[in-house]
């Protein structure tokens, strides 16, 4: 079973290809703000490289944001366009619980650092958010550090991202939405 992995909601493109959950090849490309230029390419390669065709996937993972407007965009509109067109599952992970699965503790704050702040998530030990995700600028970022462990850099175990996005259910690809928690953060006056 191939198991598709789209992530372009940061500087880098990310595809992952899986047989069976196990990472079978992954291209990381710094993209520059080439994100539309570089990722289509990327998959094909990962399908040649490997002696498929796309019609041998069996499902699509996406990671839906929160990162950059147009990075999440076009990761969640290839994906859905696959799952459609193919007529295979759609699963949806966002890069805030990417990261708190890699950590342990009872309560875990992680961000998503750009140029102008950062996207902050609490999650419990059990890797649910308590809240709501927001996006805070420099100046207010800077000061919720102080006062809070906010956790920036992780290693991220894909194959572990894998298994807990397998548990969960496959989406309608049409329900399939990017997670847009700027937007959000500016409706509540942030």
């Amino acid at each position: 079973m191939y198991t598709l992995f789209i992530d372009t909601h940061d500087k880098d493109v990310l595809i992952i290809l899986y047989k069976n959950g196990k990472i079978i090849s992954k291209e990381d490309v710094f993209s520059s703000n080439q994100h539309s230029e570089i990722t289509l390419p990327l998959i094909e390669k990962i399908f040649v490289d490997n002696g498929l065709d796309v019609k041998d996937l069996n499902d699509v993972i996406v990671v839906n944001g929160p990162g950059s407007f147009t990075g999440v965009r076009l990761a969640v509109t290839i994906a859905k366009t696959m799952a459609y067109a193919l007529n295979i599952p759609i699963r949806v992970v966002d890069s805030l619980i990417i990261k708190s699965l890699m950590v342990d503790g009872k309560k875990k704050v992680v961000a998503i650092e750009d140029r102008n702040g950062a996207y902050v998530g609490t999650f419990d030990g059990n890797n649910l958010a308590v809240g709501n995700y927001e996006y805070l600028n420099k100046k207010d970022y800077l000061q919720y550090k102080e006062s809070n462990n906010v956790i920036v850099d992780v290693d991220i175990d894909y194959e572990k991202i894998y298994e807990y996005v397998k548990k969960g259910e496959a989406i309608n690809p049409h329900a399939v939405k990017p997670l847009y928690v700027k937007g959000i953060s500016a409706l509540n006056g942030r």
